[in-house]
């Protein structure tokens, strides 16, 4: 993996995490109905997993 590879995924995982916090932060403030809260919980995980996959591919192809 070529150093533009690795700052392109450091990228990415900098914007879900963004996304991540964003998700999280409506979902604390608890205004929408509870599906809706509930979607969202679900999105709000789904991007950690996609994170922490990231992670583990700059991890294995760096170390």
């Amino acid at each position: 993996m070529d150093e533009q590879d690795l700052l392109l995924l450091e990228s990415a995982i900098s914007a879900i995490e963004e996304a991540a916090s964003a998700v999280a932060r409506e979902v604390e403030r608890d205004r929408l109905v509870e599906s809706t809260l509930a979607r969202l919980s679900t999105v709000e995980a789904e991007l950690n997993r996609s994170r922490i996959a990231l992670e583990k591919i700059i991890r294995e192809e760096t170390g």
